[in-house]
């Protein structure tokens, strides 16, 4: 989320901070740890409510999350005034998506919320959300980017909820990696608890520490000191922040709020996640690098590179649960110490890189061929032809979706298997002799994205034609072989 037009306001309220608190670092007076208390864990035919309390989503999105929420065994909810869309970006007004907030909160029979995208106006809801309506019925609320400011109050509140993927992501699970991370939130939901091993990161201080959980997006999560949800004045904390698409010299200015306003100085221990897309405009080498020289002074441990943020991979925290980090020279362990049944999550090598156009071009054969050939081929229940339409020569697919290919390849093919591909197109004479193989390239790497690994051969037979005829309609076709090991 870009919040460049708030710029100002930012730099007014760091300013109320300086003001506030000459010496906020050593500020005195008394600490109180901040306590939380973990929601019911999920049990099958709970309702779960879909609720977009930021930026709008479409009723076809929370559809399709609500189909998820049901394979899952619990039955979605979507709350009233999703859909609604208030000037062009807003998923409804100010009272509409207050409303639902209330709705889902005050339900006795709704046990969790989730929320179906971010972006930006979470903070318009903080005055008119009472914490006290959080405490009444505690219940998972779920989201990231923009609904840091709702899991801070629930924080605040004194109740728990879970930093992980939206209705947005669960609906189109088209990457291995968010696949992982919905799976990662679907076992946490049922209570079994994460409890993650990293790789070193060369940024990393080493160190144990104790702590609540607190944090989320970084541009979300500042503008909070100067409301009624500011963790600050509660000692003990492990915070954790991300980014995305700000720069820099922003993300320096932010986190030199945190230090101003005193929120370092009641750190034990600190995560750094992902800057996604985060332009680099100060000179240093990373953004860990950057702020590490903040942290170092507090003498307290730093995790970098814990996959969570705005990548295809985001694992799930538990917001306002106690955990323990343990930082190594050889290594990293995180720990939730909430109920629940622990689950060892290894993330490295969790992260799938994706398939480049080199790597296919490693598997790729071209052959030339006519097009009308694969009509020659039996189906069987070891191969299955599949049409695919192409929008123009653009790299999009038309009336068949990654979902629909996934299906279809674990029909045929067992799990983790591998599968061979031939892939029929054909060009006409006044385009470039390179179009099949340029979408057999991009064919490859999106089903490379939903079944890793798989692939060991792709053979693309192309065709001249003329012009498009009723014997060549608009259509490629994709046969899919799994491989006899």
């Amino acid at each position: 989320m870009n919040r460049q037009t708030f710029w100002i306001l930012i730099a007014l309220m760091a300013l109320g901070l300086i003001v506030l608190r000459p010496i906020a670092g050593s500020a005195k007076g008394p600490k109180k740890p901040l306590k939380c208390v973990a929601p019911a864990y999920l049990k099958p035919g709970d309702k779960v409510a879909l609720i977009s309390p930021s930026y709008y989503c479409s009723m076809e999105t929370a559809l399709a999350a609500a189909e998820t929420l049901r394979s899952w065994g619990y039955e979605p909810v979507i709350g009233p005034n999703v859909g609604k869309q208030y000037l062009e970006h807003y998923a409804g007004t100010v009272e509409e998506r207050l409303a639902d907030l209330h709705w889902a909160l005050k339900d006795p029979d709704i046990k969790a919320i989730l929320c179906l995208r971010g972006g930006y106006s979470t903070l318009h809801l903080v005055e008119g959300l009472p914490l006290k309506e959080l405490t009444a019925s505690p219940k998972w609320l779920v989201g990231y980017s923009d609904i840091t400011t709702l899991l801070s109050m629930e924080a605040c509140a004194g109740v728990m909820s879970i930093h992980g993927v939206m209705g947005c992501n669960i609906a189109k699970q088209d990457n291995v990696n968010v696949q992982q991370s919905c799976t990662l939130l679907r076992d946490l939901l049922q209570g079994q608890v994460p409890r993650y091993e990293l790789p070193a990161h060369k940024e990393n201080i080493l160190g144990r520490a104790k702590g609540t959980l607190v944090g989320g997006n970084l541009a979300t999560f500042a503008p909070l000191l100067c409301s009624q949800v500011n963790e600050i004045g509660q000692s003990d904390i492990i915070l954790f922040v991300e980014e995305v698409e700000e720069t820099h010299h922003n993300i320096d200015r932010l986190f030199n709020m945190l230090k101003m306003s005193g929120v370092l100085a009641h750190c034990k221990g600190i995560i750094l996640g992902d800057f996604t897309d985060c332009t680099n405009d100060v000179g240093y080498e990373s953004v860990e690098a950057m702020l590490r020289q903040y942290i170092e002074p507090y003498h307290i441990p730093l995790l970098c590179g814990f996959p969570v943020g705005h990548e295809k991979l985001n694992l799930p925290l538990v917001i306002g649960a106690p955990v323990t980090m343990d930082v190594r020279a050889d290594g990293v362990t995180l720990t939730f110490d909430i109920p629940g049944v622990q689950k060892m999550v290894r993330t490295e090598g969790l992260r799938k890189q994706p398939m480049t156009a080199q790597d296919v071009s490693e598997i790729m054969t071209i052959q030339e061929s006519k097009f009308s050939e694969w009509q020659n081929i039996k189906p069987s229940k070891d191969t299955i032809l599949v049409r695919l339409y192409w929008k123009l020569a653009k790299e999009e697919l038309l009336d068949f979706s990654l979902d629909d290919l996934k299906r279809t390849i674990h029909a045929v093919c067992p799990e983790n298997g591998r599968f061979e591909l031939t892939y029929w197109d054909y060009y006409i004479e006044d385009e470039s002799s390179y179009l099949a193989a340029r979408r057999g390239t991009f064919l490859c790497q999106q089903m490379d994205s939903i079944c890793p690994n798989s692939i060991s051969k792709i053979t693309i037979k192309q065709e001249t034609i003329a012009r498009h005829t009723e014997e060549q309609p608009g259509y490629k076709v994709l046969m899919i072989c799994p491989v006899r090991e």
